[in-house]
């Protein structure tokens, strides 16, 4: 059986900077994503991480190498094609929910569509808002709103489009243990229900355990990749990077994003 590849980082490269201020946050990372598959992306502070997700997700441009959506060169997009591209074909999950303060949480999760003119289509929403508990939540700001149930509007509006990418940068890292492990069996079942493709960017080896594969990276590099991981081997594959001269960054700014 063939694998659909919804994403694919070729040789990705960022440079800040020029001569001699110039810091490598990526030094030619590729990898493909397939349909329904849910990868984590782990690293040393500095390692790149953030910014290798977010280059395949058009939030930033690479210096170097080619991203690639549906099979589309995020580099050959005018900014205008970029952004309607963001909007509707990758799905985001960020550490701080970005939702906005004076919408309610309904309002949140079809703003992506609102911005498009477009109507959601109701069987989909019903199913994303049952599965993240929302449906009675709905009327509820922000601020009426638990941290755990804010991360939840913000997955069910990374869910609304049906996009081709979910990114989840960091989705665990203001909830406590509880509410982000129901985070991170929210972004299981988008994978193995849903077929949805997850990228999530996590220092938690709790968390890349929940995962089908983890990227490893350390000084802008993809320098491992476990499949099927658990937490434990997680967790011994970070001490691995402990002391290593050669693959952790030793004063804090190459690799930093």
């Amino acid at each position: 059986m063939t694998e659909h590849v919804v994403a694919e980082a070729e040789a990705l490269g960022k440079v800040h900077g020029d001569g001699d201020n110039a810091v490598v946050a990526l030094a030619g990372v590729s990898a493909r994503f397939t349909r329904g598959g849910f990868t984590a992306v782990m690293g040393p502070s500095g390692s790149g991480k953030s910014t290798f997700a977010h280059c395949l997700a058009g939030l930033d441009t690479p210096t170097s190498g080619t991203a690639r959506i549906g099979g589309v060169d995020l580099g050959s997009l005018s900014e205008r094609e970029l952004t309607r591209l963001r909007r509707e074909r990758v799905g985001f999950v960020f550490q701080s929910y970005n939702l906005l303060p004076t919408l309610t949480a309904w309002e949140n999760v079809v703003l992506p569509l609102s911005l498009a003119d477009e109507e959601p289509e109701q069987a989909w929403a019903d199913l994303v808002v049952g599965a993240m508990g929302l449906s009675d939540r709905l009327d509820h700001r922000p601020a009426q709103l638990s941290g755990g149930q804010q991360q939840r509007v913000a997955c069910a509006r990374a869910l609304i489009t049906r996009p081709d990418l979910v990114v989840a940068d960091e989705p665990t890292g203001n909830l406590d243990s509880r509410s982000g492990a129901r985070i991170l069996e929210l972004l299981r079942q988008c994978a193995r229900e849903w077929q949805q493709t997850v990228l999530m960017v996590t220092h938690d080896p709790i968390a890349a355990g929940y995962a089908d594969r983890v990227l490893f990276l350390a000084d802008g590099r993809l320098v491992d990749t476990m499949e099927r991981p658990t937490a434990d081997r997680v967790l011994d594959r970070m001490r691995g990077f402990d002391g290593h001269a050669d693959t952790v960054p030793q004063d804090g700014r190459r690799g930093a994003f």
